[in-house]
């Protein structure tokens, strides 16, 4: 399907988002003891606007420097442009900008930043031609998702509260120390209602003999799947010989940046593909790599950050299908359940897609200013 409309854009104002408190996820790689955010708006000639979340979730202050390169490099490719499809506004910006960000050594904080624009010029295709995401797909208009990051302190009143809920998959962190990991999954599983399953992630903390030992000490326990069990720029041959010596199904896609990595993550045996629609390429890119998903591959998006960013990731998977299920932080985190309002209301393990025009229920103005950087 493609827009009709010609976009002209006239204005662009970055969002750089800061919140204390909360409940953070336990993960080898780090502690989030803030949520910083960074959310991008895009007007037009008309004044019809769209909301885009660009990944900052690490270091702290990511978001800040993110929004100086936007403000800094990309604003003056930006305003002016005139573009009818999403992905014509990014290969204009790939055209323009992809030697200046591989000479600064920063490609991938350009894909983040390319990704949070796709899904800002979507939802401003959207409201431009007067449609919701899901009468414009054509859709269903609602999504599953699957609950993320239990720690294990929380793990019994987490569990029973969302199974309360509907939801049916339940994802740990681990990669820790072998002891202590095997004991959160035997404890989870006890825990766990026979309906129910749950999934590992370890964040690429493993090296392949080690992910090969821990997977088949964890093959008793009817895992959905074992996400990035090793690191994303592991050898092939690392990915291949873990699928071949494991049952678990293996996921990964949060750290891969283009189409053809994903493609060939799936040919070397990973078969639930998870890419981040605020990290490389938006709404746009994950449509494609849907409509291209080898025979055997499931299309689960991975998302963790603010309420802006987690409807796109929702609106992949309600365009996807009964087969996707979109990934949802459990952990207390404001920027997702106050800063768009109740649009993430979970109710049998889906959650409705806005009915309004544009892609996205967009963030109130008071919670914008209560946790801008900008005002502290």
């Amino acid at each position: 399907m493609n827009f009709t409309h010609d976009i002209t854009i006239s204005d662009v104002e970055l969002f750089p988002l800061y919140a204390e408190g909360g409940v953070s996820p336990h993960m080898a790689l780090g502690q989030m003891q803030t949520r910083p955010a960074l959310l991008i708006k895009i007007t037009d000639s008309h004044g019809c606007y769209g909301w885009g979340e660009i990944w900052s979730n690490f270091p702290p202050r990511a978001n800040v420097h993110k929004a100086h390169l936007v403000e800094d490099v990309m604003l003056n490719h930006l305003k002016g442009t005139t573009f009818s499809q999403p992905v014509e506004l990014i290969h204009h910006l790939r055209d323009v900008l992809s030697i200046y960000f591989l000479h600064i050594g920063q490609r991938e904080v350009f894909e983040h930043i390319l990704a949070g624009i796709d899904t800002a010029a979507w939802d401003l295709c959207l409201r431009a031609a007067g449609t919701s995401f899901a009468r414009f797909m054509e859709i269903t208009p609602a999504a599953s998702v699957y609950a993320s990051s239990l720690n294990a302190d929380e793990f019994e009143t987490r569990l029973q509260h969302h199974v309360k809920m509907g939801q049916t998959e339940f994802k740990l962190k681990i990669g820790f120390e072998p002891i202590s990991d095997l004991d959160f999954v035997v404890s989870a599983s006890v825990q766990l209602p026979g309906h129910c399953h749950l999934m590992i992630d370890s964040n690429q903390s493993w090296h392949v003999d080690e992910a090969r030992l821990m997977l088949e000490r964890m093959e008793g326990y009817q895992l959905l799947f074992a996400e990035e069990a090793l690191r994303a720029d592991s050898q092939r041959g690392d990915w291949e010989h873990l699928a071949k010596t494991t049952s678990i199904p293996l996921a990964a896609g949060e750290n891969l940046y283009g189409i053809q990595s994903f493609l060939e993550m799936a040919d070397a045996g990973v078969r639930y593909l998870q890419p981040d629609v605020a990290k490389w390429g938006g709404v746009s890119a994950a449509l494609e790599l849907a409509d291209r998903l080898p025979k055997g591959c499931l299309l689960w998006p991975h998302f963790m950050g603010s309420a802006v960013g987690q409807q796109a990731a929702l609106a992949v998977s309600a365009a996807i299908g009964v087969s996707s299920k979109c990934e949802m932080d459990v952990n207390d985190n404001v920027l997702r359940t106050d800063l768009c309002g109740p649009c993430l209301t979970i109710e049998d393990g889906d959650i409705s897609l806005s009915n309004d025009t544009g892609l996205l229920t967009p963030p109130s103005p008071e919670m914008l200013d209560k946790y801008s950087c900008r005002t502290h």
